[in-house]
C-alpha cells in the first residue's frame, strides 16, 4: 500500500512540475533581440547635431523613403539624401543590389552602385523588415545575410570610405490589417523581430554598426505606437520620423 501511495505521489509531483514548466514557457515573453549586447549596437551618445544627419544617405523600404515625403531632412521633400526607385520602396532579396534608383541630383534612373559612387556619403543607413518578411523568414538566416552582404558589398565597392549602419526593421501597429500576409499582427511583428536579430548578427559579423531604432517607436507590447501610424498600421507620421532622427542623433556612430 505504501509503495502504491509513493508511486502515486511521485506521479502527481511529476505532473505538477511538467504543468508548471509548460505554463511558465507560455507566460514567458518572447526574446526580441538575442544579440542585444553585441558590440555593433550603437549606444546613447551626446547629440551629434543636424550636421551629422546631413552626412547620411538612406535606403530601404517605403518607411525609409518617407523620410523624404515627410520633409524632415535638409531640403524637405526635395532632399537629396534618400535613395529609391519610382515606387519609393524596395525589398531585401538577391536582386536588391541590382535595382535601379533615382539619382537625387539628376532625376535619372541609375544603379545603386552608380548612385552611391556619385554621392559618396559619409554614412549610409539601410533598413529592411516588413517587405517580404514572411518569405525572408522562410528562406532562413543564411540567405537573409547573403542578400544583405550583396547589397553592402555593392555599396562599399562604389564608395569604400562610406560607413554602413544597419537599422532595425520598423515594427507594425497592433491595428494593422495583416490578412494579406495570412498571419496575425503578432506573428508578423515576430517575423520582423526575427529579421532584426539576423540583421544584428550580420552587422556584427561584417564590422558595421547597428541602430536599434525600433525601441524608440514601440509600445509596451512591442507594436508600433498607434499615435505614430498613419492609419494603415505600418506607415508612419511626421512625428515618428522626428523621433527616428533624434534617435539617430543621440546614438552616434562610434
Amino acid at each position: 500500500m505504501k509503495t502504491k501511495l509513493s508511486i502515486l505521489t511521485a506521479a502527481l509531483i511529476c505532473a505538477f512540475t511538467l504543468t508548471s514548466c509548460s505554463e511558465q514557457e507560455e507566460l514567458s515573453p518572447p526574446v526580441l533581440n538575442t544579440a542585444a549586447e553585441a558590440s555593433c549596437i550603437l549606444g546613447e551618445t551626446e547629440d551629434m547635431g543636424s550636421g551629422y544627419i546631413d552626412s547620411f544617405v538612406f535606403f530601404g523600404e517605403s518607411t525609409t523613403y518617407h523620410l523624404k515625403s515627410r520633409g524632415v531632412l535638409s531640403g524637405g521633400s526635395s532632399t537629396k539624401q534618400v535613395l529609391g526607385n519610382s515606387s519609393g520602396t524596395a525589398m531585401l532579396n538577391s536582386e536588391t543590389s541590382n535595382i535601379g534608383v533615382i539619382c537625387p541630383h539628376t532625376g535619372e534612373t541609375v544603379s545603386i552602385s552608380e548612385a552611391v559612387r556619385r554621392l559618396k556619403p559619409e554614412y549610409m543607413l539601410l533598413s529592411f523588415g516588413l517587405n517580404g518578411a514572411v518569405r525572408n523568414v522562410k528562406g532562413g538566416k543564411e540567405l537573409f545575410k547573403s542578400n544583405y552582404k550583396k547589397l553592402t558589398d555593392t555599396i562599399l565597392s562604389a564608395s569604400p570610405d562610406t560607413k554602413i549602419i544597419i537599422a532595425s526593421g520598423y515594427p507594425i501597429a497592433k491595428s494593422m490589417d495583416t490578412s494579406a500576409y495570412n498571419i496575425s499582427p503578432k506573428e508578423l511583428n515576430s517575423h520582423i523581430d526575427t529579421l532584426n536579430r539576423w540583421a544584428t548578427e550580420f552587422t556584427e559579423d561584417e564590422g558595421f554598426r547597428y541602430l536599434n531604432v525600433r525601441e524608440a517607436l514601440t509600445d509596451s507590447e512591442g507594436y508600433l505606437r498607434e499615435d505614430l501610424q498613419t492609419g494603415d498600421g505600418h506607415h508612419m507620421t511626421r512625428d515618428a520620423y522626428i523621433i527616428i532622427l533624434n534617435y539617430i542623433r543621440t546614438h552616434g556612430y562610434r
